[in-house]
């Protein structure tokens, strides 16, 4: 006569809880992955956004650009990096878009140096020219007119955290028109500073 059992093993219950556990780490990774993949669209949408923005800004103010690339406004000149939003007013011309979400021209000044330049603060959106004032050895230029600030570009600095997003990002440079670079300038002279992206306007 057969005796008739009433619950599983010890055995088959492991079993189960390991099936369990692999599938939620599957489902972990795969939401981790999308999240970060998400990220990164979302700062190339908002480029894309700025780059046009920043580009309608120009046509409605020639008259506010030297010929060297930097901005006057007022009795002021400085380089286009070094205006806040409240001077620029870029941001009317910033549609489709949630503006808190740029958090736009958000600079800080650079500390313990005699650079004039200021850095995109972290996660901050902003504008740039295309000067640095960095040779190629790494030394400050002694002539600030070497600087190209002809050349535009629109940047977004990473938060503490995004390396996967940075990641994401790097796969879709080609394709996307971006590049790395420190966050005040859109050139990676020493080659090994992925601290802010940029896209180049003109």
């Amino acid at each position: 006569m057969e005796t008739r059992r009433n619950g599983f093993t010890l055995v088959e219950l492991l079993i189960v809880i390991v099936v369990i556990g692999v599938l939620s780490a599957m489902m972990m990774l795969s939401s981790s992955e999308s999240v970060s993949t998400a990220k990164a669209t979302n700062i190339i949408n908002n480029l894309q956004i700025l780059k046009r923005a920043t580009v309608a800004w120009y046509a409605d103010n020639r008259d506010k650009v030297l010929k060297d690339g930097t901005v006057k406004i007022g009795n002021a000149t400085h380089p286009i990096q070094e205006w806040k939003d409240k001077d620029l007013k870029l941001s009317k011309y910033i549609t489709n878009t949630n503006g808190a979400q740029i958090n736009l021209n958000t600079t800080v000044s650079v500390t313990g140096t005699n650079r004039k330049n200021t850095e995109l603060g972290i996660g901050c959106y902003g504008v740039c020219d295309g000067g640095t004032d960095i040779d190629e050895s790494g030394n400050q230029k002694k002539d600030p007119g070497a600087w190209h600030r002809r050349e535009w570009y629109v940047g977004y600095r990473f938060t503490e955290g995004e390396d996967v997003v940075r990641e994401k990002i790097r796969g879709r440079l080609k394709s996307s028109g971006l590049v790395f670079g420190t966050p005040d300038a859109h050139l990676d002279i020493k080659g090994n500073n992925d601290a802010a992206v940029w896209l180049r306007v003109f």
